[in-house]
């Protein structure tokens, strides 16, 4: 992607990866700064559904992102 850097390439694909429900709930709290409560009446959802979520998308988020930053310093890792 011209003119994007490697860190944002990187989380676009990252967040692609989650479900639709999971990426909504990122945008909206981490990117737009709504709190989970907003999250969770913008969604339809509840503030637990929200939550779980939240956490369960930090997780693979995490996991995306760390394979990459890995592979970008060349240690291949395997899990």
């Amino acid at each position: 992607m011209p003119g994007l850097s490697e860190d944002r390439v990187a989380l676009v694909a990252a967040l692609r990866k989650l479900s639709p429900d999971q990426r909504r709930a990122v945008v909206l709290h981490h990117l737009l700064d709504l709190p989970v409560e907003d999250v969770a009446r913008e969604t339809g959802s509840s503030s637990g559904a929200v939550r779980t979520r939240l956490s369960r998308a930090r997780k693979l988020l995490g996991a995306q992102l760390a394979n990459i930053d890995t592979c970008d310093e060349g240690v291949v890792t395997h899990g």
